[in-house]
């Protein structure tokens, strides 16, 4: 697996100011309404910012950080706002099968374990919460009112929670309603009120048994992507033996590849049957299905093009033609001998590059009439010139919004934020300049 490497160096720098003498063109952000509290619908956006964003900005008109610019000189040292993530894990029958074949520990006792043992060395900082699946009589509807069996508050007080839950808790659900507990999980997120980056961490050992049509499918794997484009959730996937297509487009739509080459289409495609296979493939499965739940099996080969790289056709035995080899997925996984261990490591890697997100506090005390129009953000990387990042609600794009409508945190957007969790890099605050927009 690999990790991202933090920041060696990090100052987020917040200048104070009274008005900005800057000779622009615009007419100060602060000055343009009454009330710059309104909330206009987007994270933080008042009213005079609502009203500008669709007129682009002139980046040349005047530097926020330009000492000429006379917007201060004063400094207040701030930190990264810790975020919030729910853990969404399966309980289906299948967990208590035997993680490494015939013999030894279940999933479910393997992976319990490995969740007490990796919290353990995560900072309490993190904001954790627990979700298990299927819950209730009806299996195939995941309501969190229900599932939810530790709320999302600092680990320093629900590590105890949470290995109290699992331990109390068994693996006995029939069915793997994932796509209702993502669902279920999104909306958890929802109601935590906090300026950190959010997001959740599903973890299975199967494949969809409810919502299994294709339409059903891609319906919530683009949900993934709407709900990172809109509220900036993050959704991390974890197979515990099990490597699919679902999981590998979850974790690339959740932005949250494992690593920059993965594939989405990592694999041969889930199938339930043979009409689900492309080519006149058939659909094997490991046992037939039994009772109204549906068991997933996986579509063969023809040839080599069926497979995607670094895969292979090949004939198996007992199986048929199969893709072979260690597929390149964007989804952790854990397997075999290894099961433990894998699963500890990826939630470990998942915990540390979370709370290494790029929101940043914005520290208000001492501020008098702070305005959330007269904001600006800098970064500068070692060894290259300042980039002064504009204000947008695009957050596919270098820039910055606020997280909330109390103004009161940022997030840093874009590529950009990939490139500041891993080089060293210098984030400034100016305050008292019209906020560059985009």
């Amino acid at each position: 697996m690999t990790s991202r490497r933090s920041p060696t160096f990090l100052l987020l720098l917040l200048t104070l100011a009274g008005a900005c003498s800057c000779e622009d063109e615009r007419t100060p952000l602060g000055d343009r309404t009454d009330d710059p509290g309104v909330d206009m619908g987007d994270p933080g956006m008042d009213a005079a910012t609502a009203d500008m964003m669709s007129e682009p900005s002139d980046f040349g008109a005047f530097d926020p950080f330009d000492p000429d610019a006379a917007c201060g000189s004063a400094s207040i040292p701030t930190e990264r706002v810790p975020g919030s993530l729910m853990l969404v894990f399966d309980r289906s029958g299948s967990m208590n099968d035997e993680a490494n074949g015939d013999s030894g520990p279940t999933k479910w006792d393997l992976a319990t374990a490995a969740i007490n043992s990796a919290l353990g060395g995560v900072s309490d900082d993190l904001n954790l919460g627990l979700m298990l699946f299927p819950v209730g009589s009806s299996e195939c509807t995941v309501d969190a009112a229900t599932a939810v069996q530790v709320d999302v508050a600092p680990l320093g007080t629900t590590r105890a929670q949470i290995a109290s839950a699992l331990s109390s808790a068994s693996a006995g659900g029939g069915n793997t309603p994932i796509a209702s507990a993502l669902r279920a999980g999104w909306g958890a997120l929802d109601a935590i009120d906090g300026r950190g980056q959010k997001g959740l961490i599903l973890v299975t050992d199967g494949a969809e048994t409810c919502e299994t049509s294709t339409a059903e499918r891609d319906a919530v794997l683009a949900l993934a992507a709407d709900q990172h484009a809109s509220n900036g959730y993050l959704t991390y996937a974890v197979g515990l033996d099990e490597s699919n297509n679902f999981l590998s487009t979850l974790a690339f739509n959740g932005d949250t590849p494992r690593n920059a080459t993965c594939l989405p289409e990592c694999t041969t495609p889930t199938c339930y049957s043979d009409a689900d296979c492309d080519g006149g493939n058939s659909c094997w499965k490991p046992v037939p299905d039994f009772g109204p739940i549906p068991i997933p099996g996986q579509c063969a080969c023809g040839t080599d093009a069926d497979c995607p790289d670094p895969l292979t056709c090949e004939s198996l035995p007992f199986i048929g033609p199969q893709c072979s080899g260690t597929p390149n997925c964007c989804h952790y996984d854990a397997e075999g001998s290894s099961f433990q261990s894998d699963f500890q490591g990826a939630l470990e890697e998942i915990a540390t590059r979370f709370l290494d997100s790029c929101v940043f506090e914005v520290p208000r005390d001492g501020i008098d009439g702070f305005n959330p129009g007269q904001v600006n953000v800098g970064v500068t990387f070692e060894g290259e010139e300042r980039q002064v990042l504009p204000r947008s609600t695009d957050p596919s794009m270098n820039s910055w919004n606020y997280t909330s409508s109390e103004n009161d945190a940022l997030v840093i957007q874009g590529p950009i934020c990939d490139q500041l969790l891993m080089d060293s890099a210098e984030v400034e605050i100016v305050v008292g300049c019209p906020t560059i927009l985009i």
